[in-house]
């Protein structure tokens, strides 16, 4: 019931807030598709809960809000871009363009997340038998939920034909995504140490063969 609630919540706020002005598109094809999209997101990862980020904090550094600011910013800046200034753009390319890596991304994510199972978590944190996980798409990359996310996320803005919002996501989301990588790897390390270790030399953080 959470993760639904989120998803609303998640709607609401980046696709029926910002149209207010123009009410005749919230429910316009364009719109419910990326309204699909985004209950995906959510519906497939555990829910996130104040109290979470709050008992986490220490390794977490908030790091979370960070990512879910740009994240739904990323989305607002699409939606208001695209209804207010170009709504009347047709179904081109760019449109498929982003339609694919909203596919690509949303299952990628959901892959990773099976994969790593229990060991999930919205916010950076241990558990006590906590297992380091490499198979699956965390061969590929060290964190494939995050190159999902952001792959969603770019898409969703090149769907919508926003150049400010795909600026915005590939710059905001890859700082924030910089700074929980970096709090998320030093609490592996401590944990598995050289093992972790090894795993960076095989795999990059989240761009295949490039970073």
């Amino acid at each position: 019931m959470k993760r639904i609630t989120l998803a609303l919540s998640s709607i609401f706020i980046s696709q029926i807030l910002p149209l207010l002005g123009k009410p005749e598109l919230i429910i316009s094809d364009k719109n419910i598709i990326i309204m699909v999209a985004n209950a995906a997101i959510w519906l497939t990862q555990p829910p996130i809960s104040s109290a979470e980020t709050k008992q986490n904090k220490n390794r977490d550094k908030f790091s979370v809000l960070l990512i879910l600011f740009f994240s739904i910013g990323s989305i607002v800046i699409s939606v208001i871009d695209w209804g207010y200034f170009h709504h009347n753009i047709t179904w081109g390319y760019t449109v498929f363009i982003g339609l694919f890596f909203i596919t690509v991304g949303i299952a990628f994510r959901a892959w990773a997340i099976q994969t790593l199972g229990k060991f999930f978590t919205a916010t950076v944190q241990i558990k006590d038998d906590h297992k380091l996980i490499i198979k699956g798409p965390y061969s590929i990359v060290r964190h494939p939920s995050y190159l999902g996310a952001w792959l969603t996320i770019v898409g969703t803005t090149i769907f919508f034909n926003s150049y400010i919002a795909l600026g915005f996501a590939i710059i905001g989301m890859g700082v924030s995504y910089y700074i929980r990588i970096k709090l998320e790897e030093k609490a592996l390390i401590e944990i598995f140490g050289l093992q972790y270790l090894n795993y960076q030399k095989k795999a990059k953080r989240i761009i295949p063969f490039i970073w």
